[in-house]
């Protein structure tokens, strides 16, 4: 078994200046996912993977590791944009459950995979986010993302709709 990160590999992981979250998070499409929608907190995104179909991301805007960093007020403003996601994806795909996953021991930038489970799922197995891949054509993909980043901007407080 390996062992966890050196103190060296640790430092170079968590750097804000080498974080591929930060660097990316924000365009419209990456080689990972598309951007449905952002706020003050984070950036909410749809895998290119949707083996599970509506699998996305919250990912925190500022360069945070882990939740006990968070203040009391950005904790609840990030948990309130990944229910504001998760409620997109149950309006739009109708899953029987979605399971939130917060990891990051390899990506570590604060984020939240939405992981839905459908009817075709089964509800025994460990949850996998690498399932897959199952990758939409390029028109499906973006059928989808309009669908769930309507929902997304229906949700918005006022502040955010302008």
């Amino acid at each position: 078994m390996a062992p966890w990160w050196s103190d060296e590999e640790w430092r170079e992981l968590t750097a804000p200046d080498r974080c591929g979250m930060c660097a990316d998070a924000h365009l419209e499409e990456n080689e990972h996912s598309v951007l449905l929608g952002s706020t003050e907190t984070t950036h909410v995104r749809l895998s290119r993977n949707q083996a599970h179909p509506g699998y996305a991301l919250v990912i925190l805007r500022v360069h945070e590791t882990n939740l006990s960093d968070l203040s009391p007020d950005l904790l609840a403003a990030f948990w309130n944009d990944v229910q504001r996601a998760g409620r997109a994806i149950e309006s739009v795909l109708g899953p029987k459950k979605i399971d939130y996953l917060v990891m990051g021991h390899r990506m570590p930038h604060l984020h939240c995979h939405l992981l839905p489970q459908h009817e075709t799922d089964d509800p025994t197995r460990n949850v996998d986010i690498s399932d897959g891949p199952l990758l939409l054509d390029d028109g499906e993909l973006r059928d989808r993302a309009a669908a769930l980043r309507s929902v997304w901007l229906r949700a918005a407080p006022p502040t955010e709709r302008a």
